[in-house]
This record gives structure tokens, C-alpha cells and sequence, in this order.
């Protein structure tokens, strides 16, 4: 392997590496990841803005909503069965244990929220990051299943990079691996973060 190979895939890897920590934020919101002072913890509001913090909804992109379509409809059936949570993430219709909480706006004006609950019983974390014109610049999935697994995924709007996960019944390291640009589960994660953007969220 040339010098060259060798620091470019060294990058990739701690790439991929500093993702998977990021990500463990959202899976600790779901309550497996409890020993992991990662993301939930990071992504919690610091005490001056869990009280009295509104944001408003953005609008769903009116002409995201077909290829948004199209992606769900054409991922692999073991994908869609975990990843396909549309009806049950709707702020309006969707499942009655899902809330919306908001997280804070930061310094470079971008907002953070997520929307989490237990439908059917088992938990499930969606958060979503948007900058300060509304464009959106991450999202986190995580999905405790029936088994005890949980499965994840996140996109960030930083180099296109989408990372699959997944954690084993009762495990607390994740398998992670990148998803290739271009395909439906980039553009289906994607849009479970326009959804969460258009939930009206507030902290009492």
C-alpha cells in the first residue's frame, strides 16, 4: 500500500470513527447507551434553555415530498421495516408517545431538536439539525427493535456522509459502516429530518 493510500484511508477511518461517537448521543436518548456520555448528554440544552426555548416549525420542502416517496419505496424490506417510520413521526396523525424537544439554537445560529417516544412500546430517537436559513444539516436516527437490538443511521450534510449501526441485544458497542451517496437510505434519513423540523417544538 502507497504512503498515499495509507493516510487516506487512516482519514476515512477516524472519519468514520468520530461519526459513530456522535452518534451514540442519539442512542443514549433511547436508553440502551446509559455507561455513554456522548450525544444525549451533549444534546441536552444547557439549564438557561430548558425552559421558555420555541421552535418554530419549517416547513416541509414542497418538492421533497416525492422523491422523498420514492426512496422509501424502493429501499431493501429489512431497511424500510426499520427506517420507514413516517406515519408514526407525522406531527399531526402520528403516534400519540412521540414529543418534540428542543434541544437549542448555538452559536452559528443553526437549531437542534429531536423528536423521541416509544411506539409500540420500543424506543425510538429521531433528531435533526438545521442551520440558520433552514437547510438542513443532520440527522440521527436510532431504533430499539423487538429483540433488543437497536439500529441507527445518520446523515450529515458535511461531505454527504451517511453511517449505518447497529447494536446487538443488550450491547453498548455499535457495528457501524457507510452507506453509499446517491441511494434511497441517504435520501430516506434525510427526509425523517425534514419531518422532525416541522413539529411545532417548545419546553415548558
Amino acid at each position: 500500500m502507497s504512503v498515499g493510500s495509507a493516510l487516506g484511508s487512516g482519514r476515512r477511518a477516524r472519519k468514520l470513527a468520530r461519526l459513530t461517537r456522535r452518534s451514540l448521543a442519539v442512542a443514549t436518548a433511547v436508553g440502551c447507551l446509559t455507561s455513554f456520555p456522548l450525544s444525549a448528554q451533549r444534546n441536552r440544552p444547557p439549564a438557561t434553555a430548558r425552559t421558555g426555548l420555541t421552535l418554530a416549525p419549517i416547513p416541509f420542502p414542497s418538492d421533497s415530498g416525492l422523491a422523498d416517496q420514492r426512496a422509501f419505496e424502493t429501499l431493501p424490506p429489512p431497511v424500510r421495516e426499520v427506517l420507514d417510520v413516517r406515519r408514526e413521526l407525522q406531527p399531526q396523525g402520528g403516534d400519540s408517545s412521540l414529543v418534540c424537544v428542543p434541544l437549542s439554537y448555538t452559536s452559528d445560529g443553526s437549531r437542534r431538536q429531536r423528536v423521541q417516544g416509544k411506539p409500540y412500546g420500543f424506543g425510538l430517537v429521531v433528531f435533526a439539525r438545521a442551520t440558520k436559513s433552514g437547510a438542513l444539516a443532520r440527522v440521527e436516527f436510532v431504533r430499539r427493535l423487538a429483540d433488543g437490538s437497536q439500529r441507527g443511521y445518520t446523515w450529515d450534510a458535511e461531505g454527504d456522509a451517511t453511517t449505518a449501526m447497529e447494536w446487538a441485544p443488550g450491547s453498548t458497542q455499535a457495528e457501524s459502516h457507510p452507506v453509499p451517496r446517491g441511494g434511497p437510505i441517504p435520501r430516506a434519513v434525510r427526509g425523517l429530518g425534514r419531518i422532525v423540523l416541522t413539529w411545532p417544538c417548545s419546553a415548558p
